[in-house]
């Protein structure tokens, strides 16, 4: 009888789960999403710099495919730094908590020695980060085509205070997709409803924005205030041409108070309208904030974006934590 010494081989043990699997979960989640964000900006980062190109060669900016067609595709690059921000928060953020917890996966995730923090804190490097690099790669190009078609003029077509130069800057876009990434997350981990998660993201997304852009953006810093004799061109001034932003304007006495639009107004001939406005002392008064708060404007406004960023995410990470292991 032979006998056979046999050796127990040991298995070996995975050692947890780590960042690597998380991410190859993530973009099984989130593949199409992924990819159709990326593949929309990418068509719109490619389309501007035909556009730059063109306008470039030409000097016109109105000189690619006709003029009609021009302002149709122009526009769609000038949107896009506002739509890929709320594209980000409505259909990237908002459904990916929600979706996780109609579906109970995220029970399954949780069952393999990761804690909710760190399940969230994956969500939220793996899909933010390539977010708002796709934010800034968009603000740059449309940027790129503000100041090749603004290039072509004497005066500014694209205002540096207005849409879409002034939110197409780095800095700017980074602070608008982080703030729509986080607000998408926080309404996903509070509703748990991706439907509805994403009706409030696309709401509030829309109302924030407007509020800064219409209402605070004006009153960052107190306009300036000059007060300019009238003169028979005045009916058709359209700004400083400077860079400058105009807030408002209208006639003033000469103290500066403003005054109701004047009598004179009756007055057919441009000459004797001017004369009738001096010789009752009718003056043009313009608030405005100078071209050099340009940047401090951008800088404020991105602080204000990143804060709300800040909070929305810490929402998120307290609603997930609460949240029961089952």
């Amino acid at each position: 009888m032979t006998a056979t010494t046999t050796g127990v081989v040991p298995v070996a043990k995975r050692a947890g789960v780590g960042w690597g699997d998380l991410a190859w979960l993530t973009w099984r989640q989130h593949r199409w999403a992924i990819a159709g964000l990326v593949a929309g900006a990418a068509a719109v980062v490619a389309l501007a710099l035909v556009l730059v190109w063109r306008v470039d060669a030409t000097g016109d900016m109105q000189g690619l495919f006709g003029r009609w067609r021009f302002i149709s595709l122009g526009s769609v690059v000038m949107l896009a730094p506002i739509a890929t921000g709320l594209a980000i928060a409505v259909f990237w953020a908002a459904p990916v908590l929600a979706r996780e917890y109609e579906q109970r996966t995220h029970l399954v995730v949780w069952s393999q020695d990761i804690t909710p923090t760190r399940w969230l804190t994956g969500k939220v490097v793996l899909l933010g980060v390539p977010a708002v690099a796709v934010a800034v790669g968009v603000g740059l190009a449309a940027r790129a085509l503000v100041d090749s078609i603004n290039a072509t003029s004497d005066r500014p077509v694209f205002e540096l205070f207005a849409m879409p130069a002034f939110e197409a800057v780095p800095l700017v876009q980074t602070a608008y997709a982080a703030f729509g990434f986080a607000l998408g997350l926080a309404f996903s981990a509070v509703t748990r409803r991706t439907v509805l998660s994403m009706g409030l993201t696309l709401g509030a997304f829309i109302g924030v924005r407007v509020v800064v852009a219409g209402l605070w953006r004006p009153n960052f810093q107190t306009p300036l205030f000059k007060v300019e004799p009238y003169d028979a061109y005045r009916q058709q001034w359209d700004g400083p041409g400077d860079g400058s932003w105009v807030v408002n304007s209208g006639f003033s006495d000469a103290a500066g108070n403003e005054v109701d639009y004047p009598a004179c107004s009756n007055t057919v001939d441009q000459a004797a309208y001017a004369k009738c406005m001096n010789d009752n002392n009718v003056l043009f008064f313009t608030q405005y904030h100078p071209a050099d708060r340009l940047v401090p404007f951008q800088l404020f406004e991105s602080a204000i974006f990143l804060v709300l960023a800040a909070g929305l995410l810490a929402l998120a990470f307290a609603r997930v934590r609460r949240a029961r292991r089952i």
